[in-house]
Protein backbone atom coordinates (compact mmCIF):
# COMPACT_ATOMS: atom_id res chain seq x y z
CA UNK A 1 0.00 0.00 0.00
CA UNK A 2 2.84 2.48 0.91
CA UNK A 3 5.10 1.87 -1.93
CA UNK A 4 2.32 2.93 -4.37
CA UNK A 5 1.88 5.73 -2.86
CA UNK A 6 5.07 6.89 -3.83
CA UNK A 7 4.09 7.18 -7.25
CA UNK A 8 1.18 9.34 -6.42
CA UNK A 9 2.33 13.07 -8.07
CA UNK A 10 3.63 11.38 -10.87
CA UNK A 11 0.83 9.96 -11.92
CA UNK A 12 -1.64 12.73 -10.79
CA UNK A 13 0.47 15.16 -13.17
CA UNK A 14 0.82 13.00 -16.20
CA UNK A 15 -3.11 12.42 -16.03
CA UNK A 16 -3.20 16.31 -16.84
CA UNK A 17 -1.41 15.85 -20.28
CA UNK A 18 -3.34 12.50 -20.94
CA UNK A 19 -5.98 12.45 -23.29
CA UNK A 20 -8.40 10.40 -21.29
CA UNK A 21 -12.16 9.56 -22.05
CA UNK A 22 -14.00 8.29 -19.28
CA UNK A 23 -17.81 8.74 -18.36
CA UNK A 24 -19.29 10.61 -15.85
CA UNK A 25 -22.57 8.95 -15.31
CA UNK A 26 -23.83 8.14 -12.11
CA UNK A 27 -24.05 4.23 -11.02
CA UNK A 28 -26.74 1.95 -12.00
CA UNK A 29 -29.03 1.71 -8.93
CA UNK A 30 -28.24 -1.66 -6.93
CA UNK A 31 -30.90 -4.07 -5.86
CA UNK A 32 -32.52 -3.27 -3.11
CA UNK A 33 -31.19 -5.52 -0.14
CA UNK A 34 -33.48 -8.48 1.24
CA UNK A 35 -35.77 -7.32 3.51
CA UNK A 36 -36.30 -3.74 2.39
CA UNK A 37 -40.18 -4.05 1.51
CA UNK A 38 -40.53 -1.22 4.22
CA UNK A 39 -41.42 2.62 2.95
CA UNK A 40 -39.81 4.31 5.05
CA UNK A 41 -35.55 4.31 5.16
CA UNK A 42 -33.48 5.79 7.56
CA UNK A 43 -29.83 6.33 6.75
CA UNK A 44 -27.42 7.61 9.09
CA UNK A 45 -24.05 9.53 7.94
CA UNK A 46 -21.17 10.26 10.29
CA UNK A 47 -19.01 12.90 8.64
CA UNK A 48 -16.76 16.08 8.82
CA UNK A 49 -19.39 18.99 9.43
CA UNK A 50 -18.09 21.30 6.60
CA UNK A 51 -19.45 18.91 3.83
CA UNK A 52 -23.06 19.72 4.72
CA UNK A 53 -21.40 23.36 3.87
CA UNK A 54 -22.18 22.63 -0.14
CA UNK A 55 -24.80 20.68 -2.47
CA UNK A 56 -21.99 17.99 -2.69
CA UNK A 57 -21.48 15.41 -1.82
CA UNK A 58 -24.89 14.88 0.39
CA UNK A 59 -27.57 16.84 -1.15
CA UNK A 60 -27.09 15.66 -4.58
CA UNK A 61 -26.75 12.29 -3.40
CA UNK A 62 -29.82 12.23 -1.30
CA UNK A 63 -31.87 13.92 -4.01
CA UNK A 64 -30.86 11.65 -6.38
CA UNK A 65 -31.24 8.19 -4.24
CA UNK A 66 -34.80 9.24 -3.51
CA UNK A 67 -35.70 9.80 -7.18
CA UNK A 68 -33.90 6.16 -7.34
CA UNK A 69 -36.53 4.95 -5.24
CA UNK A 70 -39.31 6.92 -5.22
CA UNK A 71 -41.42 4.25 -3.43
CA UNK A 72 -39.28 4.70 -0.44
CA UNK A 73 -39.47 7.35 1.82
CA UNK A 74 -35.93 8.24 3.16
CA UNK A 75 -34.98 9.84 6.41
CA UNK A 76 -31.46 11.10 6.60
CA UNK A 77 -29.40 11.18 9.76
CA UNK A 78 -27.14 14.34 9.24
CA UNK A 79 -24.52 13.71 12.30
CA UNK A 80 -21.51 16.29 11.28
CA UNK A 81 -18.26 16.34 13.88
CA UNK A 82 -14.78 18.12 13.73
CA UNK A 83 -11.66 15.62 12.94
CA UNK A 84 -10.76 13.97 16.44
CA UNK A 85 -14.68 14.03 17.28
CA UNK A 86 -15.51 12.14 13.77
CA UNK A 87 -12.99 8.79 15.09
CA UNK A 88 -14.33 9.03 18.76
CA UNK A 89 -17.98 8.62 17.98
CA UNK A 90 -17.79 6.70 15.18
CA UNK A 91 -15.98 4.06 17.80
CA UNK A 92 -18.03 4.50 20.19
CA UNK A 93 -21.18 4.11 18.11
CA UNK A 94 -19.49 0.91 16.37
CA UNK A 95 -18.69 -0.73 20.18
CA UNK A 96 -22.09 -0.28 20.97
CA UNK A 97 -23.65 -2.12 18.14
CA UNK A 98 -25.16 1.13 16.52
CA UNK A 99 -22.68 1.98 13.77
CA UNK A 100 -23.76 4.36 10.88
CA UNK A 101 -24.86 3.45 7.53
CA UNK A 102 -22.07 5.57 5.72
CA UNK A 103 -18.97 6.94 7.40
CA UNK A 104 -16.23 9.59 6.41
CA UNK A 105 -12.80 8.03 6.74
CA UNK A 106 -9.73 9.37 7.32
CA UNK A 107 -7.04 7.00 5.04
CA UNK A 108 -5.08 7.10 8.20
CA UNK A 109 -7.43 5.28 10.04
CA UNK A 110 -8.60 2.48 7.51
CA UNK A 111 -5.82 0.08 9.30
CA UNK A 112 -6.93 0.61 12.47
CA UNK A 113 -10.86 0.67 11.35
CA UNK A 114 -10.12 -2.66 9.20
CA UNK A 115 -7.95 -4.45 12.05
CA UNK A 116 -10.76 -3.86 14.89
CA UNK A 117 -13.92 -5.22 12.40
CA UNK A 118 -15.51 -2.23 11.68
CA UNK A 119 -15.40 -1.97 8.13
CA UNK A 120 -17.31 -3.60 5.26
CA UNK A 121 -15.07 -4.89 2.20
CA UNK A 122 -16.56 -2.66 -0.65
CA UNK A 123 -13.91 -4.31 -3.32
CA UNK A 124 -16.47 -6.37 -5.10
CA UNK A 125 -19.18 -3.21 -5.51
CA UNK A 126 -16.23 -1.28 -6.20
CA UNK A 127 -14.74 -3.53 -8.91
CA UNK A 128 -18.65 -3.88 -10.18
CA UNK A 129 -18.80 0.07 -10.28
CA UNK A 130 -19.05 2.17 -13.51
CA UNK A 131 -16.96 4.90 -12.32
CA UNK A 132 -14.03 2.76 -10.93
CA UNK A 133 -11.75 2.48 -13.90
CA UNK A 134 -11.75 6.36 -13.97
CA UNK A 135 -10.08 6.52 -10.29
CA UNK A 136 -6.67 7.30 -10.86
CA UNK A 137 -4.58 3.84 -10.04
CA UNK A 138 -2.49 4.69 -7.06
CA UNK A 139 -5.17 6.48 -4.94
CA UNK A 140 -7.15 2.58 -5.98
CA UNK A 141 -4.14 1.91 -4.28
CA UNK A 142 -4.88 4.38 -1.35
CA UNK A 143 -8.11 2.20 -0.84
CA UNK A 144 -7.15 -0.85 0.53
CA UNK A 145 -5.60 -2.69 3.50
CA UNK A 146 -4.55 -5.77 2.74
CA UNK A 147 -5.32 -6.19 -1.07
CA UNK A 148 -8.72 -4.98 -0.05
CA UNK A 149 -10.70 -2.14 -0.34
CA UNK A 150 -12.90 -0.49 2.21
CA UNK A 151 -14.06 3.07 0.55
CA UNK A 152 -13.65 5.21 -2.46
CA UNK A 153 -12.52 8.79 -2.25
CA UNK A 154 -14.45 11.75 -1.34
CA UNK A 155 -11.46 14.08 -1.82
CA UNK A 156 -7.77 14.81 -1.54
CA UNK A 157 -5.55 17.40 -0.64
CA UNK A 158 -2.33 19.14 -0.36
CA UNK A 159 -1.22 21.87 2.25
CA UNK A 160 -0.13 25.20 0.91
CA UNK A 161 0.86 28.75 1.98
CA UNK A 162 -1.40 31.18 2.00
CA UNK A 163 0.23 34.87 2.73
CA UNK A 164 -2.02 37.93 3.34
CA UNK A 165 -0.43 40.73 0.53
CA UNK A 166 -1.88 43.45 2.82
CA UNK A 167 0.32 42.67 5.26
CA UNK A 168 3.10 42.26 3.04
CA UNK A 169 2.48 46.14 1.75
CA UNK A 170 2.15 47.41 5.27
CA UNK A 171 6.05 46.08 5.85
CA UNK A 172 7.41 47.54 2.60
CA UNK A 173 7.72 43.64 1.17
CA UNK A 174 6.60 42.93 -2.20
CA UNK A 175 3.57 40.86 -2.03
CA UNK A 176 4.22 38.67 -4.94
CA UNK A 177 7.01 37.47 -3.89
CA UNK A 178 6.71 35.22 -0.93
CA UNK A 179 9.61 33.51 1.15
CA UNK A 180 10.86 30.42 -0.80
CA UNK A 181 12.73 28.98 1.94
CA UNK A 182 12.95 29.11 6.37
CA UNK A 183 15.40 31.70 6.15
CA UNK A 184 13.42 34.30 4.05
CA UNK A 185 9.89 32.94 5.99
CA UNK A 186 12.01 33.78 9.44
CA UNK A 187 13.00 37.46 7.98
CA UNK A 188 9.49 38.69 6.46
CA UNK A 189 7.87 36.93 8.95
CA UNK A 190 9.55 39.45 11.38
CA UNK A 191 9.78 42.63 9.29
CA UNK A 192 5.23 42.11 9.00
CA UNK A 193 5.18 41.66 12.81
CA UNK A 194 3.35 44.31 14.70
CA UNK A 195 2.35 42.07 18.17
CA UNK A 196 -0.10 42.43 19.44
CA UNK A 197 -2.20 43.39 16.61
CA UNK A 198 -0.80 41.06 13.77
CA UNK A 199 2.02 38.09 13.43
CA UNK A 200 4.09 37.25 10.60
CA UNK A 201 3.62 33.37 10.92
CA UNK A 202 0.97 30.99 12.75
CA UNK A 203 1.23 27.15 12.76
CA UNK A 204 -0.72 24.97 15.16
CA UNK A 205 1.14 23.97 18.36
CA UNK A 206 -2.38 22.81 20.10
CA UNK A 207 -2.95 18.96 20.34
CA UNK A 208 -4.67 18.82 16.96
CA UNK A 209 -3.51 16.22 14.27
CA UNK A 210 -2.83 19.21 11.90
CA UNK A 211 -0.16 20.19 14.07
CA UNK A 212 1.55 16.70 13.35
CA UNK A 213 0.58 17.18 9.77
CA UNK A 214 2.52 20.68 9.45
CA UNK A 215 5.83 19.82 11.22
CA UNK A 216 5.75 16.42 9.39
CA UNK A 217 6.17 18.98 6.15
CA UNK A 218 9.06 20.84 7.53
CA UNK A 219 10.87 17.45 8.34
CA UNK A 220 10.70 16.16 5.24
CA UNK A 221 11.65 19.18 3.52
CA UNK A 222 14.85 18.84 5.84
CA UNK A 223 15.65 15.27 4.78
CA UNK A 224 13.83 13.34 7.33
CA UNK A 225 11.05 11.03 7.54
CA UNK A 226 8.25 9.84 9.96
CA UNK A 227 9.08 6.66 10.80
CA UNK A 228 11.94 3.98 9.42
CA UNK A 229 11.29 2.64 6.24
CA UNK A 230 9.99 -1.03 7.67
CA UNK A 231 8.16 1.45 10.18
CA UNK A 232 9.22 -0.63 13.25
CA UNK A 233 11.30 2.49 15.14
CA UNK A 234 10.44 6.03 15.43
CA UNK A 235 12.78 8.42 12.86
CA UNK A 236 11.32 11.92 13.51
CA UNK A 237 14.02 13.05 16.40
CA UNK A 238 16.23 12.71 13.98
CA UNK A 239 18.45 16.08 13.30
CA UNK A 240 15.81 17.26 10.38
CA UNK A 241 12.93 17.16 13.39
CA UNK A 242 14.78 18.77 15.88
CA UNK A 243 15.83 21.75 12.74
CA UNK A 244 12.13 21.42 11.91
CA UNK A 245 10.92 22.37 15.98
CA UNK A 246 13.97 24.81 16.77
CA UNK A 247 12.50 26.03 14.18
CA UNK A 248 8.87 26.73 15.25
CA UNK A 249 10.20 27.52 18.64
CA UNK A 250 12.58 30.13 17.74
CA UNK A 251 9.52 31.58 16.03
CA UNK A 252 7.77 32.09 19.08
CA UNK A 253 10.49 33.01 21.49
CA UNK A 254 11.45 35.79 19.17
CA UNK A 255 7.59 37.12 19.26
CA UNK A 256 6.53 36.39 15.16
CA UNK A 257 4.68 34.05 16.48
CA UNK A 258 1.98 34.01 19.41
CA UNK A 259 2.34 31.68 22.60
CA UNK A 260 -1.66 31.29 22.24
CA UNK A 261 -0.79 28.94 19.23
CA UNK A 262 -0.70 25.81 21.52
CA UNK A 263 -4.90 26.51 21.97
CA UNK A 264 -8.00 26.58 20.28
CA UNK A 265 -8.45 25.30 16.81
CA UNK A 266 -6.01 25.12 13.85
CA UNK A 267 -8.43 26.91 12.08
CA UNK A 268 -8.07 29.83 14.27
CA UNK A 269 -4.80 30.50 12.66
CA UNK A 270 -5.84 29.54 8.97
CA UNK A 271 -8.91 31.81 9.30
CA UNK A 272 -6.85 34.77 11.15
CA UNK A 273 -4.51 35.52 7.37
CA UNK A 274 -8.26 36.46 6.10
CA UNK A 275 -8.32 38.30 9.00
CA UNK A 276 -5.23 40.12 8.83
CA UNK A 277 -4.70 38.61 12.03
CA UNK A 278 -1.62 36.35 10.37
CA UNK A 279 0.89 37.32 7.07
CA UNK A 280 1.56 33.26 6.74
CA UNK A 281 0.35 29.94 7.15
CA UNK A 282 0.01 26.80 5.43
CA UNK A 283 -3.71 25.23 4.51
CA UNK A 284 -5.53 23.07 2.21
CA UNK A 285 -7.54 25.92 0.98
CA UNK A 286 -7.73 29.62 0.19
CA UNK A 287 -10.34 30.56 -1.35
CA UNK A 288 -13.05 28.69 -0.02
CA UNK A 289 -11.85 29.66 3.84
CA UNK A 290 -11.18 32.91 2.51
CA UNK A 291 -15.23 33.43 1.35
CA UNK A 292 -16.34 31.79 4.74
CA UNK A 293 -14.34 34.95 6.26
CA UNK A 294 -15.26 37.56 3.29
CA UNK A 295 -18.17 36.04 2.21
CA UNK A 296 -18.37 39.24 -0.62
CA UNK A 297 -15.24 38.46 -1.93
CA UNK A 298 -14.29 37.75 -5.50
CA UNK A 299 -12.02 36.02 -7.17
CA UNK A 300 -10.58 39.09 -8.12
CA UNK A 301 -10.24 40.68 -4.80
CA UNK A 302 -8.66 37.63 -3.71
CA UNK A 303 -5.56 37.61 -5.92
CA UNK A 304 -5.34 41.38 -4.78
CA UNK A 305 -5.48 40.80 -1.20
CA UNK A 306 -4.20 37.37 -0.68
CA UNK A 307 -1.35 35.14 -2.65
CA UNK A 308 -0.51 31.34 -2.55
CA UNK A 309 2.67 29.18 -3.13
CA UNK A 310 4.61 26.51 -2.42
CA UNK A 311 5.11 25.67 1.54
CA UNK A 312 8.91 27.39 2.30
CA UNK A 313 11.42 24.87 2.08
CA UNK A 314 14.58 24.20 4.53
CA UNK A 315 17.94 25.84 3.28
CA UNK A 316 18.96 23.55 1.30
CA UNK A 317 16.16 21.36 1.25
CA UNK A 318 13.54 20.53 -0.39
CA UNK A 319 9.78 21.29 -1.21
CA UNK A 320 7.51 19.19 0.49
CA UNK A 321 4.24 19.04 1.79
CA UNK A 322 1.65 16.69 3.06
CA UNK A 323 -1.21 15.00 1.60
CA UNK A 324 -4.32 13.48 3.15
CA UNK A 325 -8.10 12.23 2.42
CA UNK A 326 -11.25 10.83 3.12
CA UNK A 327 -13.07 7.76 2.06
CA UNK A 328 -16.69 7.19 2.04
CA UNK A 329 -17.23 3.69 3.69
CA UNK A 330 -19.47 1.57 4.74
CA UNK A 331 -19.25 0.01 8.45
CA UNK A 332 -20.24 -3.06 9.00
CA UNK A 333 -23.25 -3.72 11.13
CA UNK A 334 -24.76 -0.72 9.18
CA UNK A 335 -28.62 -1.21 9.05
CA UNK A 336 -29.07 -0.77 5.29
CA UNK A 337 -25.25 -1.19 3.44
CA UNK A 338 -26.66 -2.01 -0.14
CA UNK A 339 -28.43 1.58 0.41
CA UNK A 340 -25.55 2.90 2.01
CA UNK A 341 -23.26 1.99 -0.51
CA UNK A 342 -25.66 3.65 -3.51
CA UNK A 343 -25.78 6.70 -1.93
CA UNK A 344 -21.89 6.35 -1.89
CA UNK A 345 -21.73 5.76 -5.43
CA UNK A 346 -23.88 8.80 -6.48
CA UNK A 347 -21.97 11.32 -4.18
CA UNK A 348 -18.58 9.84 -5.11
CA UNK A 349 -19.38 9.91 -8.48
CA UNK A 350 -17.38 12.32 -10.71
CA UNK A 351 -19.85 14.93 -11.05
CA UNK A 352 -20.70 15.52 -7.55
CA UNK A 353 -16.72 15.41 -6.62
CA UNK A 354 -16.29 18.13 -8.99
CA UNK A 355 -19.08 20.10 -7.69
CA UNK A 356 -17.02 19.18 -4.00
CA UNK A 357 -13.38 19.30 -4.80
CA UNK A 358 -13.87 22.82 -6.63
CA UNK A 359 -15.97 24.69 -3.56
CA UNK A 360 -13.47 23.53 -1.43
CA UNK A 361 -10.33 23.90 -3.27
CA UNK A 362 -9.64 20.08 -2.85
CA UNK A 363 -7.80 17.89 -5.34
CA UNK A 364 -9.86 15.36 -7.61
CA UNK A 365 -9.56 11.48 -7.89
CA UNK A 366 -10.54 10.70 -11.07
CA UNK A 367 -8.59 10.81 -14.42
CA UNK A 368 -11.83 12.70 -15.88
CA UNK A 369 -11.54 15.29 -13.74
CA UNK A 370 -7.52 15.74 -14.04
CA UNK A 371 -8.07 16.31 -17.34
CA UNK A 372 -10.10 19.90 -16.62
CA UNK A 373 -7.33 21.96 -14.56
CA UNK A 374 -9.14 24.94 -16.59
CA UNK A 375 -12.92 24.26 -14.54
CA UNK A 376 -10.60 24.52 -11.51
CA UNK A 377 -8.84 27.38 -12.20
CA UNK A 378 -12.54 29.40 -13.12
CA UNK A 379 -13.49 28.88 -9.49
CA UNK A 380 -9.67 28.90 -7.31
CA UNK A 381 -7.47 31.55 -9.06
CA UNK A 382 -4.46 29.78 -6.64
CA UNK A 383 -5.27 26.01 -8.33
CA UNK A 384 -1.90 25.94 -9.96
CA UNK A 385 -0.31 26.11 -6.65
CA UNK A 386 -2.25 23.27 -5.37
CA UNK A 387 -1.07 21.36 -8.84
CA UNK A 388 2.04 22.67 -8.51
CA UNK A 389 2.57 21.00 -4.87
CA UNK A 390 1.46 17.27 -6.14
CA UNK A 391 5.14 16.29 -6.58
CA UNK A 392 6.18 17.13 -3.51
CA UNK A 393 3.28 15.22 -2.05
CA UNK A 394 4.43 13.06 0.99
CA UNK A 395 1.97 10.55 3.55
CA UNK A 396 1.53 9.92 7.65
CA UNK A 397 1.80 6.04 7.37
CA UNK A 398 -1.89 4.19 7.39
CA UNK A 399 -1.01 1.79 10.42
CA UNK A 400 -3.47 1.39 13.10
CA UNK A 401 -0.66 2.53 15.46
CA UNK A 402 -1.29 5.89 13.87
CA UNK A 403 -3.44 7.87 15.94
CA UNK A 404 -1.62 7.21 19.01
CA UNK A 405 1.73 7.72 17.09
CA UNK A 406 0.86 11.35 16.06
CA UNK A 407 -0.31 12.38 19.56
CA UNK A 408 2.94 11.19 21.32
CA UNK A 409 4.52 14.18 18.45
CA UNK A 410 1.84 16.53 18.97
CA UNK A 411 2.44 16.29 22.82
CA UNK A 412 6.47 16.59 21.94
CA UNK A 413 5.55 19.88 19.45
CA UNK A 414 3.67 21.24 22.50
CA UNK A 415 5.91 21.10 25.32
CA UNK A 416 9.06 22.47 22.83
CA UNK A 417 6.65 25.50 22.43
CA UNK A 418 6.06 25.97 26.02
CA UNK A 419 9.70 25.47 26.96
CA UNK A 420 9.13 22.65 29.09
CA UNK A 421 11.60 20.61 26.56
CA UNK A 422 14.23 21.16 24.37
CA UNK A 423 12.85 20.09 20.63
CA UNK A 424 15.84 17.17 20.93
CA UNK A 425 14.59 16.18 24.74
CA UNK A 426 11.01 16.34 23.69
CA UNK A 427 10.96 14.52 20.17
CA UNK A 428 13.47 11.90 21.76
CA UNK A 429 10.66 11.27 24.78
CA UNK A 430 8.08 10.90 22.23
CA UNK A 431 10.15 8.68 20.14
CA UNK A 432 10.57 6.18 23.20
CA UNK A 433 6.71 6.16 23.51
CA UNK A 434 6.54 5.38 19.43
CA UNK A 435 8.99 2.58 19.52
CA UNK A 436 7.09 0.85 22.48
CA UNK A 437 4.08 1.32 20.27
CA UNK A 438 5.37 0.05 17.12
CA UNK A 439 6.90 -3.31 19.12
CA UNK A 440 3.13 -4.30 20.61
Amino acid sequence: MHSTRNGLAAVIISVFLAALCAGMAFATPVQEESGMEAKEVTLRIFARAYTWDQEAPWEVAKAEIQKRHPETKFTFVEEGFGWADLRAKFLTAAAGGNPPDVAQVDIIWVGEYVEGGLLTDLTDKLNGWKEWPDVVDSFKEGTKWNGRSYGTWLNTDVRIMAYNKKLFRNAGLDPNKPPEDWNQLYTMAKRITSAPAYYGYGFPAMKEEETAMRFFGMLFSAGGQILTNDMKKAAFNSDAGVKALEFHVKMVKDGITPNSIVSGNYMDIDTAVFQDKFAISYMTKTLGLAKSVLPDLTPEKFQENFGAALIPKAPGGEYSTMSGGYLLSVPKGAKHPDLAWELISIGAAPDAQFMYTSARGYVPTFYSLMKRPEDYYSVDPFFNVILNSLPYAHFRPGIPQYTEISAAIQDAIQAAVLGQASPKAALDAAAVKVDQLLAQ
